[in-house]
């Protein structure tokens, strides 16, 4: 990673980010590494420009200059503002969406995962789409973007069918995921979701509670597509989902490349909220503040959760404790997670995991299962 204040050339990635985002970089430029970007420089923006997002000035700096090979804005762009940037500097942009459906491609290892980032991706170009014909009609050039409004407004309307198309196979693949869900459900099963923010250790846990192997690692986003299992622990058996990771920032319009995630968190009998605990103690709160947001955003602020303190290998017990209790108090006072129960545990040690294991026996909400309690 290089500064803005770095030479810029045609070999590098152009990152752009708010001042008050500042917390933000290492988590983006993790998001960039998963894409294989190295050469990375890192621009701050007091207050983003009306018609550029980046000053001016810098844009005019690049135009008539070296120009790097993509920028990356990370945050949502208005139509206009990716408009006057490919236009005035002729080279691709992606903003905070792009970014991740981008990486959420490298990972998508089901039709229906594949389909809905193909559709989140059309809904959010049809916006930029629009704008460029509404510019061109009003005398704008096109400069580096290549096709007038004959060839956008036909690209508009191929846009507009595929998205149809999609959405219409797409409800077909969820209404069968909802039933198979909730199929599990009646058959007496009961149903635990691992969720959390990327890279706390969700898979590690999942592995460590079902003998599975699913692979591991730093990447974020590497659990795109659900995976379930049945396993029999000590009051019975019971089914563990893990889930992909959540970021700050998420924003909106990529939520329903989530439905998948979604149903399985919607008709869970329990969440098992992962946090890595050995972070710094602003950064941990800052992300269970993330996993609240969505918890609230889809009301299943209702289903037990255990929240599962994770890594506690990589600090000595009294610091564990104390961040335990900071971290607690917080979420309880959050008022959006309905916490019946936490663990602290190291996932890839297997620390701790039969103690996590009698709280889910204790926790589960018997009323909407046929789970024999062996635990007085």
């Amino acid at each position: 990673m290089v500064t803005a204040r770095d030479h810029i050339n045609s070999n590098t990635v152009l990152l752009v980010l708010k001042k008050e985002d500042k917390k933000y970089t290492d988590e983006a430029l993790s998001l960039l590494n998963v894409l294989n970007f190295e050469n990375v420089t890192v621009h701050y923006v007091k207050k983003p420009n009306h018609r550029y997002y980046i000053q001016q000035d810098i844009v005019f700096r690049m135009r008539n200059g070296n120009r790097p090979k993509l920028i990356v804005i990370y945050d949502k762009l208005r139509p206009w503002q990716h408009y006057y940037l490919t236009k005035d500097l002729g080279v691709e942009i992606w903003d905070l969406i792009m970014l991740i459906l981008k990486i959420f491609e490298i990972h998508a290892g089901t039709k229906e995962a594949k389909l809905q980032i193909e559709l989140s991706r059309i809904k959010h170009q049809i916006p930029f789409v629009k704008e460029y014909i509404r510019m061109m009609k009003l005398g704008e050039q096109v400069g580096f973007m290549g096709p007038g409004v004959y060839g956008y407004e036909s690209l508009l309307k191929t846009l507009k069918r595929k998205s149809v198309k999609i959405s219409r196979e797409l409800a077909k693949i969820k209404r069968r995921r909802e039933l198979q869900v909730f199929s599990r459900s009646k058959k007496g099963f009961p149903h635990i979701a691992i969720i959390g923010y990327t890279c706390a250790g969700k898979t590690t846990l999942y592995n460590a509670l079902t003998g599975d192997s699913k692979r591991i690692g730093p990447e974020p986003f590497k659990t795109l597509n659900p995976k379930s299992r049945l396993s029999n622990i000590a009051c019975g058996d019971v089914i563990f989902t893990d889930t992909v990771g959540f970021i700050r920032k998420m924003p909106e319009e990529i939520i329903d490349v989530f439905h998948s995630v979604i149903a399985e968190m919607i008709y869970s009998d329990m969440l098992l909220i992962v946090v890595d605990i050995s972070e710094d103690i602003d950064e941990i709160l800052s992300k269970i503040d993330s996993v609240a947001r969505i918890i609230d955003m889809f009301k299943i602020n209702y289903i037990p959760s255990v929240i599962v303190f994770n890594k506690v290998d990589r600090l000595d017990e009294k610091d564990v404790d104390e961040r335990i209790k900071i971290v607690v108090n917080y979420i309880k006072s959050l008022n959006k997670i309905n916490v019946t129960d936490h663990v602290a545990v190291s996932a890839l040690r297997k620390t701790n995991i039969d103690v996590l294991l009698k709280a889910i026996c204790r926790n589960i909400d018997l009323t909407h299962t046929k789970i024999l309690m062996r635990y007085s």
